[in-house]
């Protein structure tokens, strides 16, 4: 009997959620198509006919759980708004931490990508797809980084291409670390304090001007005890 859309689709979801979890328990090299099969209660013909292979089941999988790229995607936006864009930068950077926080597949999928996969063999071409991914984000916060340079916002001994690698390395280390602690601190909480500590030396604007969300800068405020 033919299958239906519907039905197609339930067994595409049930193989994704077989092959989230598998990766998740045996990382992704000890993980075969058989046994993302079993645990789907599918044959292999059947996830044959919805991935090419195990990359193209990887990629779909990392499709289907929004990842921290996505929430700079409109970052772009910024060369024709009047926006601040270290502001805008900051603020979308704090809104990825806060989803992660919160979103429990988003959790996974990170889990998986940075602790459970080996970028080797046949999963080295994942790998140059990921950093075209990455790159695509880094280009548009570089654009933005550019346009807060242009507009006289950041100080001169920070280059755009010096603080987009630097907010790179702090969201992936903040995240990274967070995922191996077993969610060993508040990502959220302390993610903010370092990028407004991170932020805060980016900026030109005289300590006295705080910062354009009104709070103070780094320097105004007082040591906690």
């Amino acid at each position: 009997m033919r299958r239906t859309k519907a039905e197609a689709m339930e067994t595409r979801c049930a193989i994704l959620d077989a092959a989230e979890a598998m990766f998740f328990e045996k990382g992704v090299s000890r993980t075969t198509l058989a046994m993302i099969a079993e645990a789907a209660n599918v044959t292999r013909g059947a996830i044959y006919f919805h991935f090419a292979n195990k990359n193209a089941l990887f990629e779909a999988m990392l499709e289907r759980g929004r990842l921290p790229q996505e929430c700079f995607v409109q970052l772009d936006d910024l060369l024709r708004s009047e926006d601040d864009p270290l502001e805008r930068i900051r603020s979308n950077a704090v809104d990825a931490l806060d989803f992660i926080s919160t979103n429990a597949r988003a959790q996974k999928v990170l889990t998986i990508m940075l602790l459970r996969c080996e970028y080797v063999a046949e999963m080295e071409e994942m790998l140059v797809r990921m950093r075209e991914a990455d790159e695509e984000m880094l280009s548009v916060i570089r654009l933005a980084f550019q346009e807060a340079s242009r507009r006289g916002l950041m100080r001169a001994d920070w280059t755009p291409e010096a603080a987009t690698t630097t907010v790179q390395c702090a969201m992936s280390g903040l995240i990274t670390q967070w995922l191996r602690s077993g969610f060993g601190f508040d990502l959220v909480s302390v993610g903010r304090r370092t990028l407004e500590c991170l932020f805060d030396s980016f900026r030109s604007a005289p300590a006295g001007e705080g910062r354009p969300d009104g709070q103070p800068t780094l320097e105004q405020r007082p040591l906690q005890a």
